[in-house]
């Protein structure tokens, strides 16, 4: 499992999740951005706002959690 932090300068949400990360020991790279584009880009084109998200590669999926969603979070 590899996982990218997509932190976006300013949201709380993006602290959050790196808090969570770290406080359970997942390894993660962190990329720092205020680019709406790439934003849309992880998401797969679909719209969102300026938000820190969370990109997961499982062996057979991709899986993107958008903000701070603490039930998602635990299912890692």
């Amino acid at each position: 499992m590899k996982i990218e932090l997509y932190l976006v300068l300013g949201d709380k949400n993006g602290i959050l999740l790196k808090k969570f990360l770290e406080r359970n020991g997942l390894f993660y790279k962190e990329i720092i951005t205020n680019d709406i584009n790439l934003l849309r880009k992880v998401m797969c084109g679909f719209s969102c706002d300026k938000i820190s998200l969370l990109k997961i590669r499982h062996s057979s999926h991709v899986q993107v959690i958008s903000g701070f969603d603490q039930l998602e979070l635990k299912r890692l």
